[in-house]
Parts: C-alpha cells; sequence; structure tokens
C-alpha cells in the first residue's frame, strides 16, 4: 500500500473514532437529560405526597372520623391522595399467641390446614419479624390468595391491641372471651353507641355469654381497646403522565384532638 492510501486509511479511522465518539456523547447526553427529568419528576411527586399528608393531618383535626382523602388536583398536572387506617381493627401477626392466629386462620384457610399454618408462622417469627403481611407469601403452606385473603384481618403494625367498635367479627373473634353472642352483640350494636370498656359489654350478655367473658376478663381487658390508640396514614404523590409515585407510611398517634407522628417511612 502505498502513502496515499495509509493516508486515506487514516482518515478513515480517525471518521469512526469521530462518529463513535460523538455517538457515545449524544447517548450520555440524553441519559443525563433522561436522568434529570426524572429527578425532578420525583422531586414533584415527592413536594405532591408532602402536601397530602399535611392535607390528611388539617383534615383530621377537624373530623377525627377521616379515614381517607381523596384524589387531589394539586395544578401543574401533580396529584395526591391519602388513606389512614386503624391497625388495631387487624390482628398483630408479629404478636399474636397460636390461640389468636388459629382462630383468625379458620376465617380463611381449610381446615385441615389451620394448625400447620400457625405453626408455620409462629416458627417463622423466632428467626425474624414479619415487615409486611406480603412475607407471609414465603412461609410453607401460604399461597399468594391465602395471604391475599388474610391480609383484610392481619396486620404487621400497632400494638396488638384490638379494637372493638371497629374490628371485624373475624378479627373480634381473636380476643380472649369472646362468645358468639358477644361477637353478635357488638356488631348489631355499632350503628346505635359505641361500647365504652369491657364493664358494659357485660351489662349487655345474657349469664352464660357473661360467665365465659368475666373468665377471661383480665386477658381481655389488656387485649381490648374502644377508641383508635394508633393510625397507619399512607400518602401518595405522582405527576400525571408518568408513572412515578412518591410514598410516605406514618405511624400516627391521636393527641387532643389531632395525629402526632412518632414514624415515618419513605419510599
Amino acid at each position: 500500500m502505498n502513502r496515499r492510501g495509509f493516508a486515506l486509511l487514516a482518515v478513515l479511522w480517525t471518521l469512526t473514532a469521530v462518529t463513535v465518539l460523538t455517538g457515545a456523547a449524544l447517548a450520555a447526553a440524553r441519559l443525563g437529560s433522561a436522568t434529570t427529568r426524572n429527578r425532578v419528576l420525583l422531586a414533584r411527586a415527592g413536594w405532591a405526597r408532602e402536601a397530602c399528608v399535611e392535607i390528611l393531618l388539617a383534615r383530621y383535626a377537624q373530623d377525627r372520623a377521616l379515614r381517607g382523602v381523596d384524589a387531589v388536583d394539586l395544578g401543574r398536572g401533580t396529584w395526591c391522595d391519602a388513606k389512614l387506617e386503624d391497625a388495631a381493627t387487624k390482628l398483630n401477626v408479629n404478636l399474636a399467641d397460636r390461640v389468636a392466629l388459629v382462630t383468625v386462620l379458620r376465617a380463611v384457610a381449610p381446615a385441615r390446614a389451620v394448625d400447620s399454618l400457625a405453626s408455620a408462622v409462629l416458627a417463622r417469627r423466632r428467626h425474624d419479624v414479619f415487615a409486611d403481611v406480603a412475607e407471609l407469601a414465603g412461609v410453607p403452606g401460604f399461597t399468594d390468595l391465602l395471604v391475599a385473603r388474610l391480609s383484610r384481618f392481619v396486620t404487621t403494625r400497632g400494638t396488638g391491641v384490638i379494637n372493638v367498635n371497629a374490628a371485624p367479627p373475624e378479627v373480634l373473634a381473636t380476643l380472649p372471651g369472646m362468645s358468639e353472642e358477644a361477637l353478635k352483640v357488638i356488631v348489631e350494636r355499632r350503628g346505635a353507641e359505641a361500647l365504652a370498656s369491657v364493664d358494659v359489654l357485660t351489662t349487655w350478655l345474657s349469664p352464660s355469654a357473661r360467665a365465659t367473658l368475666l373468665a377471661s376478663y383480665p386477658e381481655l381487658v389488656r387485649a381490648a381497646a374502644f377508641t383508635p390508640l394508633q393510625l397507619v396514614g399512607v400518602a401518595r404523590g405522582g405527576v400525571r403522565g408518568t408513572s412515578l409515585i412518591a410514598r410516605a407510611t406514618l405511624t400516627l398517634v391521636p393527641v387532643s384532638g389531632r395525629l402526632a407522628v412518632i414514624r415515618r417511612e419513605t419510599e
């Protein structure tokens, strides 16, 4: 190859190298632009989430029966919503004893499997607590369908007490001394009056049901609550047209007509 051929080859290699470098630079620029855009969108979603936290706290101060904030348009394409749940309306799967676990499992699982499922939960708890109800799917014997059914009645949050005035019958049944008559009376009377204490409940029952309850009176008093002691709030914020969502889970305690945040988990 003559000198002219070498020169032409050098020019071609140079052009190729420049093309590759230019393409890489453009790709990096596009990636940087997309990353910057996502950061801006996520920041806006986070702002929207915080707005809903404040809306939730303010509205609860005006109405203690509030249990959520419907989707709010915050302008500039941002939105937020929030929900509030009484943790004491469900059984804390990390704190419940075997009897309580068996009772709630009977509501959703085949009778022949209940004992083994409860044993599997207790075996897992000896090594580690459940951070989320979804983790039950990793326990032997549990299926996704069973976990979905059970999630209506169990939680991993709260102090372990049950709110007698709000929990469903399947959860109330886990309370010590709770007979079928007591369950029926509590649920039927909810629309008319709130139950104030275990002592008031005894006056609503027949002698036999009262005797059953009183036999477990100390345990029932420790396990029952009659007002929300701890609430769990989930606030979400997002930007319309994107899939980015900022989420915060708050553990809240009612204090003098308002909610005090005692724990916050941000996603």
